[in-house]
């Protein structure tokens, strides 16, 4: 399916300017939309690829930059993350939670999308502000969270108020959840901490467990990457926004 692609400025609530791409199917709408939290590198060709992908399925993509152009300088830094983790270290949840609520906004008003077919999706950090906006909207019909880095926070602080794990209570919506067995971010007990709080929320969500997979198994290069975790990660992912949005 062919796509287009554009790029706009959303207008936060705190007055800040929110860069933003757009890939949407060439068909006309309206569609299904699905709102991606990037990774902690930023917007990069991998989430552009991801967004591409979704779009030539059937979905409208929006991809807010939650470092509002400030990100690390390189975002394709999968071998070193000392840079990476410092801008980890400093970011304000609570804005780049705000900043994905508020892309969930600008797509619901988008005149090709189908406003009660809305998903976040995320990867890393990502994911962890993909599950927060899930949990504190209403707009949210399925969201689908590759390896959260972050269901609980080191501390509570004005940055990091509350751990997401905490609130998973009030995720109205499906939730895919998707981890390698080796991640090294979450160690088994945490994991198993969480899957069990999910699936005992509602019954409709899914947590799956790749075997041998490590932290950030999408990852286009090595080490990082596991081909079989990212293939099957796909397919499962992708199968449950067809069955929760339709395309």
């Amino acid at each position: 399916m062919d796509t287009t692609r554009a790029v706009v400025d959303l207008r936060a609530p705190d007055g800040g300017s929110i860069p933003a791409s757009v890939v949407r199917p060439a068909a006309p709408g309206p569609h299904p939309a699905v709102v991606i939290g990037v990774e902690a590198f930023g917007p990069n060709p991998f989430t552009a690829g991801v967004a591409t992908r979704l779009a030539e399925e059937g979905y409208v993509v929006v991809v807010p930059d939650y470092y509002r152009g400030d990100g690390p300088a390189d975002a394709e830094a999968y071998t070193d993350f000392t840079e990476v983790m410092r801008f980890i270290s400093a970011l304000d949840f609570r804005r780049g939670t705000h900043d994905l609520l508020t892309a969930l906004r600008y797509a619901a008003d988008l005149d090709d999308v189908d406003a009660d077919r809305i998903a976040v999706w995320g990867y890393c950090t990502g994911g962890t502000l993909a599950l927060l906006a899930a949990e504190l909207s209403d707009r949210v019909a399925a969201a689908v969270l590759f390896f959260p880095s972050q269901p609980w926070f080191a501390e509570l602080t004005p940055r990091t108020p509350v751990h997401p794990a905490d609130l998973l209570w009030a995720l109205r919506a499906p939730a895919l959840v998707l981890y390698g067995d080796r991640d090294a971010v979450l160690p088994p007990e945490r994991l198993a901490d969480l899957r069990d709080r999910l699936t005992s929320a509602d019954p409709r969500h899914r947590f799956v467990l790749y075997p041998g997979a490590g932290h950030a198994f999408c990852a286009p290069v090595p080490p990082l990457r596991d081909d079989a975790a990212d293939r099957a990660s796909w397919a499962e992912a992708t199968a449950f926004l067809a069955a929760h949005l339709g395309r």
